[in-house]
């Protein structure tokens, strides 16, 4: 792996002195951020909604194209020149501020894509038609994708959840692909699946949180109904364990504690947000009322560090609890950076370590103690947090952290290096994402709105594959107003073994074979 020697050095609690490098660096990824599109609502964190295309008719827009899966004569991943035109040349990515990536040696994957479809009934069946594939979108039958989880052992089994009472759970064949057939629109033949909503649910439900515990023997969904939501219980089989009724929708967040003994849900309450602690199993619960908190411009986040304690993070706030006795408590009130706003918080099994991130391009790292170490990460906003995955306890000086950010660059810090130099850093373009490491921690994914790259963890001379969306309008905004505010939700994991990664956004949802 190449390291970035141009990687920002670690922010002091005071403006520290500026080198010539840093300035040739940040004037740089500057001169890139003025030629991004400016965001149209202000948020930093997530991307536009985009148009549909379709706004002239179906006809105007665009015609059906060469799409993922489909067999291509000449064994090229993308349609070869015709005779007398001149091939174009790949645009370059960068490694780090410097190095030019080397496009031609990086393998394709879109011909290793099966798309699951997201509707119901006939709607499942595979077409070829830009209209019918249209009438679909637009339609009552087609969900938007908010959350996508891999079982965190049986790589077989995808559960994901959106609009519309979109909650299922699939049954994905290792190693399938799209069917010719289908020219590229859904899979040829739609994998089993068992649905996660119960039959009294209203069509037009939103599953705004899920998530499974850690050993996969039940999965946690919270659903709004409009004037209430519930969170409740599902083992794989699509069989109903238990139900939690909340008293005022949307649950923004489910976390399971590292035991699987309880349940945390947040969930606004009068104007505050009500953080409740559930017992599967029994009727029993806990809450803690955080009073003054603005839910709209400080989304919270929260992770477990033991059996009993949890961190909160939003905005201002960074806070340890801890549920005892039947009640939650609060331990330490942490202080933060003033004039950011902290939006991620990632605890770290193997060291202790806790990572937050904000609004301000900062990552901070936490030690047990609460002492902070702040690192400039990036230029802009951090949208992607991720510790590596580990099989054996860290060994020696070295804890890696990976940052996405809307400057479009993803960095590896040394959580446990006294300067903030970044291992590495590797360059997308456009505003990262998401992030994620395989199991192993050997490769790690970073997607932009567009297109995914995978690169080795120590060798990021090079990405090890790419993939990218072709034209589809599953791909693109389903709600009748394109220039409405609200922003596409992407989602992206890899399955426990790491060979297949789930990437959605917006009505489509790709099972992209890497391994």
């Amino acid at each position: 792996m190449d390291e970035d020697d141009e990687a920002e050095p670690e922010a002091a609690s005071t403006a520290p002195a500026t080198s010539g490098g840093e300035v040739e660096n940040n004037r740089k990824r500057q001169i890139d951020r003025q030629q991004q599109a400016p965001l149209l609502n202000g948020s930093p964190a997530k991307r536009p909604r985009l148009s549909n295309g379709y706004e002239n008719g179906v006809d105007a827009a665009t015609t059906p194209m060469e799409l993922d899966g489909q067999n291509h004569s000449d064994h090229h991943a993308y349609p070869s020149p015709k005779e007398g035109e001149q091939a174009l040349t790949p645009i370059p990515r960068t490694d780090g501020p410097e190095q030019g990536t080397q496009v031609e040696k990086v393998e394709e994957l879109a011909a290793e894509t099966t798309f699951i479809p997201l509707g119901s009934g006939l709607d499942d069946a595979p077409t070829s038609s830009p209209t019918t594939a249209l009438a679909r979108i637009n339609g009552e039958s087609a969900p938007v994708l908010l959350h996508c989880q891999w079982h965190p052992r049986d790589p077989t089994i995808l559960a994901a959840a959106g609009t519309d009472a979109l909650a299922r759970i699939w049954n994905i064949s290792r190693g399938a692909t799209t069917d010719p057939a289908s020219d590229g629109h859904v899979n040829g033949v739609a994998p089993n699946f068992h649905i996660l909503v119960e039959d009294d649910t209203q069509p037009r439900a939103t599953v705004t949180a899920m998530a499974w515990n850690g050993d996969g023997t039940a999965i946690a969904v919270a659903t709004d109904n409009g004037s209430k939501a519930r969170i409740d219980l599902w083992n794989t089989d699509g069989a109903h364990l238990q139900g939690f009724e909340v008293a005022e929708p949307p649950v923004i967040k489910i976390r399971w504690n590292p035991d699987n003994a309880t349940i945390l849900g947040i969930a606004p309450d009068n104007g505050e947000m009500l953080i409740t602690i559930y017992q599967p199993g029994t009727s029993n619960t806990m809450t803690y009322t955080l009073q003054q908190h603005d839910l709209d411009s400080e989304p919270l986040d929260v992770a477990w560090i033991s059996e009993s304690e949890f961190l909160v993070c939003g905005g201002n706030l960074l806070m340890a609890l801890r549920c005892a006795n039947r009640e939650i408590t609060e331990i330490k009130r942490f202080e933060t950076r003033e004039g950011d706003s902290l939006t991620q918080v990632q605890f770290d099994w193997r060291s202790s370590l806790v990572a937050t991130c904000g609004e301000k391009g900062f990552v901070d790292i936490w030690d047990s103690a609460g002492k902070r170490r702040e690192i400039g990460a990036h230029c802009d906003a951090v949208t992607a947090l991720a510790w590596q995955p580990l099989q054996q306890p860290p060994q020696g000086d070295e804890r890696l952290l990976a940052s996405g950010g809307e400057d479009g660059a993803i960095f590896i810090w040394n959580a446990l290096a006294p300067a903030g130099k970044a291992k590495c850093s590797m360059t997308m373009g456009p505003p990262i994402v998401a992030l994620a490491f395989t199991p192993d921690g050997a490769f790690i994914a970073g997607a932009t709105s567009e297109r995914i790259l995978i690169w080795k963890v120590g060798d990021h001379s090079i990405p090890r594959a790419s993939w990218s969306r072709a034209p589809h309008p599953g791909w693109l905004s389903p709600r009748p107003n394109p220039e409405t505010d609200e922003e596409d939700e992407h989602c992206l994991g890899w399955d426990a073994t790491g060979h297949k990664l789930a990437y959605g956004v917006n009505s489509r949802l790709a099972i992209i074979n890497f391994r």
